[in-house]
């Protein structure tokens, strides 16, 4: 059995397949934004939050994704900073700062280190940090 389209049958296909297309265009622009790994930022006049990242650890994982929630609430406020431990950067940051893998190293508007929060808190302490950052 062969089956031939019409020629409406063809553009209604077309027409579903440029909506796809196009619905997923604007989905992948609607994601979060990859983090800066610009340590420069640090002491600049904002909030800075720096992960030390090891993406091939489950922790790294749910800390990036601990970061993608409440990102778009700091907006402006705070700067989001990851650079990765096996990196030749992130491994110097992690030496200066003296703390290992994934955890949160909060850095006050004029760069002071506020505090380092371990890897697997949960929202809403990473969300009283930040405010207590942001209140002074």
């Amino acid at each position: 059995m062969t089956f031939h389209q019409n020629g409406s049958a063809r553009r209604v296909n077309l027409i579903i397949m440029v909506v796809v297309c196009a619905l997923l265009a604007v989905a992948v622009m609607l994601l979060p934004k990859g983090f800066s790994d610009d340590l420069s930022k640090i002491g600049q006049g904002s909030v800075v939050v720096v992960l030390t990242n090891d993406k091939n650890t489950v922790g790294g994982m749910e800390s990036m994704v601990l970061l993608n929630t409440v990102r778009s609430d700091y907006e402006g406020k705070v700067e989001f900073l990851v650079v990765d431990v096996n990196t030749p950067e992130g491994q110097a940051f992690t030496r200066q700062q003296a703390v290992g893998a994934v955890v949160l190293v909060v850095f006050g508007p004029d760069g002071s280190r506020q505090g380092v929060l371990a890897g697997g808190i949960d929202e809403k302490e990473l969300r009283s940090a930040l405010d207590g950052t942001l209140s002074h």
